[in-house]
């Protein structure tokens, strides 16, 4: 008895082991011996005690022993792949670590995976031009971040540009031209950088951050940051006009040998053609292109000859549309000089002979003003301001207008020679002095320069240009 207590308590802990997986399971024997029996009494209840447990266990379902041809299944297959067969331990099911070579497998797996995934989105991106633009605005605000730290040491600067014939708002800096040279300056009154195209008749179009230069006449553009010029086109007919939209968004107007103009708009991120329009002579030459703020739709004025008088038309188009989604036929013998989007839903169009604010849906005429015999001047359009510089033999006249085109102030603008609206003020040019009055017509200040003032600048800054010499405007000390 005390042999059979032995042999019980060493298969029990050996069972414990082997369910702890510290020991490997006893190997099956095909043929057991016969339990002992004493010759005057029944065999030892160690294996019924034995055989009760497995009974159990196999009731319950905590403990299924794998079939033999299954479990020599398993071995050929990992011994096939060259990995440790893997084994249960515990109730839980537990697998063992997998083997460094699996492992490597696995990993190189879940890294081709990801690659193809960054490839098929890469070829997308470029497809699309997805990537261009983001790396477009990237470098916007990078040059902005670095424009920052190099802001130098403010107003007034000197640019070397003697007689500018341009001067136009580059991100709350400017951009100044004359005949030869292109000076580009930040906000903070730091020189960026300076353009000698060499172009016969250069001109520029300014659009948010960015401004297209091209030779009027001549077969070259180019597309420039504030930093850097960003692409470059050659056309195979002469420039005549390029408008730039505030995503940098291109149109660019080219004479054609079979017809009177060829329209075409390039995207702002890989500059393909996504518009082409080849104009007739009933149509007339593009002289005017307004893009409106959502960079799709845009504002072409013609001009042409009909029934031997001056005839101007507005079109209203879209990328993606073949015709004109609105036409406006201008009062007989009026020149269109300027379009101006005042919202999504209002275009002014500026003639020679009178302003109107018309609705790009319709081509309707919402408002009009007229000049009443007196020739424009100049014009500025800021917020809700529109201020018309009117020229008359008895003298000049600045009309303030809402943008319902509706008077709100008419000031007696003498001999003054250039307008510049800002949010509250407007500013006048009248030989060596700057006048400012408030947007109901009242003058506010004046002040007399010993240099002639050239040009005003509604920039971050109200800035004074002066020849070869740039100064923020402020009023005189009282």
């Amino acid at each position: 008895m005390a042999e059979s207590r032995r042999e019980k308590e060493a298969r029990r802990q050996r069972m414990l082991a082997r369910e702890r997986g510290e020991l490997p399971a006893e190997p099956e024997t095909r043929n057991p011996e016969p339990p002992q029996t004493d010759a005057a009494g029944p065999p030892a209840s160690a294996p019924r005690a034995e055989n009760a447990r497995e009974t159990r266990r196999a009731r319950t379902g905590s403990f299924k022993p794998p079939k033999p041809r299954q479990a020599e299944s398993a071995r050929d297959i990992a011994r096939g792949i060259g990995v440790a067969e893997p084994r249960r331990q515990g109730f839980g099911g537990k697998l063992q670590p997998l083997s460094p070579i699996l492992r490597r497998r696995r990993r190189r797996r879940r890294l081709a995976v990801v690659a193809l995934v960054l490839a098929v989105l890469v070829a997308l991106g470029a497809y699309t031009g997805t990537l261009t633009a983001i790396s477009l605005v990237a470098g916007d605000a990078a040059d902005s971040a670095m424009l920052y730290l190099q802001r130098g040491g403010g107003w007034p600067v000197s640019t070397g540009i003697e007689t500018p014939t341009r001067v136009e708002t580059l991100a709350g800096g400017f951009v100044e031209m004359d005949t030869e040279d292109v000076a580009v300056y930040s906000a903070y009154g730091s020189e960026v950088r300076t353009i000698q195209p060499g172009y016969a008749r250069p001109a520029i179009s300014v659009g948010n951050t960015r401004f297209v230069l091209y030779d009027r006449a001549g077969t070259e553009l180019r597309v420039e940051s504030r930093t850097r010029t960003l692409h470059t086109i050659t056309t195979e007919q002469g420039i005549m006009l390029c408008s730039l939209s505030a995503n940098g968004t291109l149109a660019v107007v080219t004479e054609s040998d079979r017809y009177v103009a060829e329209l075409q708009v390039l995207d702002p991120t890989r500059y393909r053609t996504v518009f082409t329009w080849l104009l007739t002579q009933d149509q007339g030459t593009p002289i005017e292109v307004a893009f409106a703020p959502d960079n799709r739709r845009f504002a072409v004025g013609t001009v042409a000859a009909r029934d031997g008088q001056l005839a101007s038309t507005v079109y209203c188009m879209e990328i993606g549309s073949t015709t004109a989604t609105a036409q406006y036929t201008a009062t007989a013998g009026s020149m269109v000089l300027r379009l101006q989007w005042l919202s999504g839903s209002r275009l002014l169009a500026v003639f020679d002979t009178y302003a109107a604010l018309l609705d790009p849906a319709t081509g309707a005429e919402l408002a009009r003003y007229d000049y009443e015999g007196s020739a424009l001047q100049g014009i500025s359009v800021q917020g809700s301001t529109v201020a018309l510089l009117l020229s008359a033999h008895s003298g000049n006249t600045l009309a303030l207008l809402d943008t319902d085109l509706a008077p709100v102030g008419e000031i007696d603008a003498g001999q003054a020679a250039s307008v510049t609206c800002a949010d509250s003020e407007a500013y006048l040019i009248e030989n060596n002095t700057v006048l400012c009055y408030g947007l109901d017509g009242t003058l506010r200040w004046e002040q007399e320069y010993d240099t002639r003032p050239l040009y005003l600048l509604n920039a971050a800054e109200p800035l004074l240009f002066t020849a070869g010499r740039v100064e923020v405007l402020t009023a005189p000390a009282a």
